[in-house]
């Protein structure tokens, strides 16, 4: 059940980043919260998927509020995340730069909305549990 109310959530804040811009803290910080409740201390392959999201947020890969997003999901549903988490980034990634390439668009310094690359994440989560 869980995992289908973060995707409806996750489908309003994909809308919202897609229109404004901005992931909220008022959405990210709470599910964080309570991820990091439930599940810390965590394991090891969920601290290095965090080491590896601020460090793709310093390099200025990702922004702040889809760093967060994500970090705040990996945290409430930690089962099977780091093959899942490259998958969708590999998968999100490579349909980004073919959108980029179709419409002629330069495949780098572009930045655009992310919080939607969380919605195949969830889904998978669907078809898991």
């Amino acid at each position: 059940m869980l995992p289908v109310l973060l995707l409806i959530l996750i489908i309003a804040v994909s809308l919202y980043d897609l229109r404004t811009g901005r992931v909220p803290n008022g959405v990210t910080l709470p599910i964080l919260a309570a991820g990091l409740l439930v599940n810390f201390p965590g394991n090891v392959s969920l601290w290095l998927i965090s080491m590896i999201l601020y460090a793709a947020w310093q390099a200025g890969w990702m922004a702040g509020g889809d760093t967060k997003l994500w970090l705040a999901i990996l945290w409430l549903l930690p089962d099977s995340t780091a093959l899942m988490v490259f998958a969708t980034f590999f998968a999100t990634g490579l349909l980004q730069l073919t959108l980029r390439r179709l419409k002629r668009q330069p495949l780098t310094g572009i930045r655009s909305p992310g919080a939607w690359r969380t919605i195949p994440f969830l889904l998978w989560s669907l078809y898991v549990h």
